[in-house]
């Protein structure tokens, strides 16, 4: 019952149940792993789990209705928040999470939940600080249990959390009472404090597969199947990062701008092709790197469907005429530099890139890697320009 909503992670259900079942509960616990993998929907299973008073009744008992809805009094649910978050707004995130734990709607996710997009008026990170520390945890988990077992607090994104806040939480860490539980989540594990890490139980989640994923998709959100197969395999083993994509019409927009990049940098209609580069760099970064890697997966199943024909199991499947016609067309492309050149470009959003320059210089790469091969290179260092 408590496990329901968790898509896959068998270790990681069957670890939390023996922990339930044998009283032996860690006073902390971190889970780690990519977002939109069920770190958040097992937080929250598991403090169901350990409130809960043996019912294992469908519908729930009160109890553990409250524990699942984030209302039970004995667990504290935060997530981290910029300082002039209102705190209706604040409390309509928490609502949707508790309904949905892999939506996108915390504040570091979606600054602004309308769009999406970070508003302009709200310009400050989402973070905990230590008056947030002190205030929302310190304050309360000092208490004992009101109604349930345990005293639960489950801090998501805890990688957000300031130095003055780490090293005040730590307190927290180091002088637990009997019978607290304290639940971190995050996705960058290399960010915390050795000393916070120290004293965590550690729990992986490792990515979902295309199958899971697509077999939730059609199960709870009714994504069509076609749409459901590829976006499983767009993912990368994020089901969050699948919601939104099947969830938006950004997917089918960028996938079309994907084949149009890719036709005029092979027909060199530098006009056009400029004209597209700028529309693509107005967007953010984030929507970059999607374009990118659809590009990628487009040119992986070329690749595929080059070596395997009709039998190819390729992801873009909506898609086979435009790749059989490539393979015919472009016998001679150099696939291999196309991939690396494309993943070279990924690789470059991560710095402080001009993305106007780094899209018309992957445009005439591939534009050569299509009628012959290439050195696979992107970029190449002003050094060994020099040294050549």
């Amino acid at each position: 019952m408590f496990w329901d909503r968790i898509i896959g992670q068998r270790r990681v259900v069957d670890l939390l149940k023996t922990a339930v079942d044998s009283g032996h509960v860690a006073h902390a616990y971190l889970f780690h792993g990519l977002d939109g993998t069920g770190k958040r929907a097992a937080a929250i299973a598991f403090a169901q789990a350990l409130q809960c008073k043996g019912c294992d009744r469908t519908p729930p008992c009160s109890f553990c209705a409250q524990a699942q809805e984030l209302q039970h009094p004995d667990i504290h649910f935060l997530i981290p928040q910029p300082s002039d978050a209102k705190p209706e707004d604040v409390n309509r995130r928490i609502e949707l999470l508790a309904k949905n734990p892999y939506a996108a709607v915390d504040f570091v996710r979606a600054p602004n939940l309308e769009s999406n997009k970070a508003s302009s008026t709200q310009l400050k990170q989402a973070a905990y600080s230590v008056e947030r520390i002190n205030l929302d945890l310190r304050s309360k988990m000092i208490m004992r249990p009101s109604m349930g077992q345990y005293l639960i607090a489950i801090i998501t994104d805890i990688d957000t959390i300031h130095e003055r806040a780490a090293n005040s939480f730590l307190k927290l860490l180091e002088e637990p009472g009997p019978d607290t539980v304290f639940i971190l989540t995050t996705s960058r594990k290399e960010a915390l404090l050795p000393t916070i890490l120290s004293r965590c139980q550690h729990v992986r989640f490792e990515n979902l597969s295309a199958h899971e994923i697509k077999q939730t998709l059609l199960a709870r959100n009714e994504v069509p199947d076609d749409l459901a197969d590829i976006v499983s395999q767009m993912c990368q083993g994020s089901y969050m990062r699948a919601l939104q994509l099947g969830q938006s019409d950004e997917l089918k927009y960028n996938r079309e701008q994907v084949l149009t990049f890719l036709r005029f940098s092979f027909s060199r209609k530098i006009n056009e092709q400029l004209s597209l580069i700028k529309e693509i760099s107005k967007t953010s970064r984030d929507n970059l790197r999607n374009i990118l890697r659809l590009m990628l997966s487009w040119i992986r199943d070329v690749t595929l469907y080059k070596t395997l024909g009709d039998d190819a199991p390729i992801t873009n499947i909506d898609q086979k005429t435009q790749i059989s016609k490539f393979c015919q067309n472009l016998h001679t492309a150099d696939l291999d530099a196309m991939s690396q050149l494309t993943e070279e470009a990924l690789e470059l959003t991560e710095s402080n890139v001009n993305t106007t320059l780094l899209l018309i210089n992957l445009s005439f790469s591939l534009g050569e890697a299509m009628r012959s091969s290439h050195n696979h290179q992107l970029y190449i260092p002003l050094t060994t320009r020099i040294h050549e």
